[in-house]
């Protein structure tokens, strides 16, 4: 009894920039009292893994990377794949309810050294955006592990303004961090694992997110009304029961 639609969106942040890498048109964050933080950009209806797939491969050609001295095709941004599967079902009442849920797969640019990368000028930009946005990033979930914080920096960075409904905890998060044996790499290797200690003091609470649409919304306060007076009647009185405009629009 259930129907389902799913979507797709690929962006990437480069040099503190959204990007829509299935779109030309911008990609922008939102915010809105109704829905919250939200994103607005190119969403492409799929039907199949095939369709999935075809996506990912569209938007890794238009991924920005450049050579350096560690790596001849270097990713220079953070890159962010959501799924996005809504369901809705009618119940017993002919209400429609609706459940929404995003599984967001984020790669994130390695954190950078030009000691080992040997960039300049434009790459060396690049990767002063990538460490700004990644110590963001760590800061961040320093924060969301300190139970004391009574402010989180998510504006600090495009990226952690993208994760920000993520990061707040309604959801479940796998973290997977890169590190080397190499010994020239020992400095790097200790901040990523510090990283990721931190990281494990984050604590998630992922609920459902299921509403019911407008209509089903006014239906179903008119029935609770109607319940609530036949309940009144049944007891020989009490309280009146009336159906307020500001009810019905509700």
């Amino acid at each position: 009894g259930w129907s389902y639609e799913v979507h797709v969106s690929y962006l990437e942040i480069y040099n503190e920039n959204l990007r829509d890498l299935l779109s030309t048109d911008p990609a922008h964050i939102r915010e809105d009292p109704r829905r919250g933080l939200y994103l607005e950009c190119h969403e492409m209806e799929i039907r199949s893994f095939e369709e999935i797939q075809a996506c990912l491969k569209q938007g890794e050609v238009q991924r920005t990377t450049g050579a350096t001295n560690m790596n001849l095709h270097s990713s220079r941004s953070h890159a962010i794949f959501r799924l996005t599967i809504e369901s809705s079902s009618v119940n017993e009442h002919g209400e429609t309810s609706v459940r929404s849920a995003a599984l967001n797969l984020v790669d994130l640019a390695g954190s950078e050294s030009v000691r080992n990368t040997g960039a300049t000028g434009q790459r060396a930009k690049e990767g002063g955006k990538i460490n700004q946005s990644l110590l963001t990033l760590s800061r961040v979930i320093t924060q969301l592990g300190d139970k004391s914080c009574g402010h989180i920096n998510f504006r600090d960075s495009k990226l952690t303004r993208l994760l920000q409904n993520n990061l707040m905890g309604n959801a479940t998060m796998a973290m997977i961090c890169c590190v080397t044996p190499a010994a020239q790499f020992m400095e790097e290797t200790r901040s990523t694992l510090q990283f990721a200690s931190r990281a494990k003091n984050v604590k998630l609470n992922p609920e459902v997110n299921e509403v019911l649409d407008e209509k089903s919304m006014v239906k179903k306060l008119k029935r609770e009304i109607a319940e609530l007076r036949a309940a009144a009647s049944q007891n020989g009185g009490g309280a009146a029961v009336t159906e307020t405009p500001r009810a019905a629009a509700a």
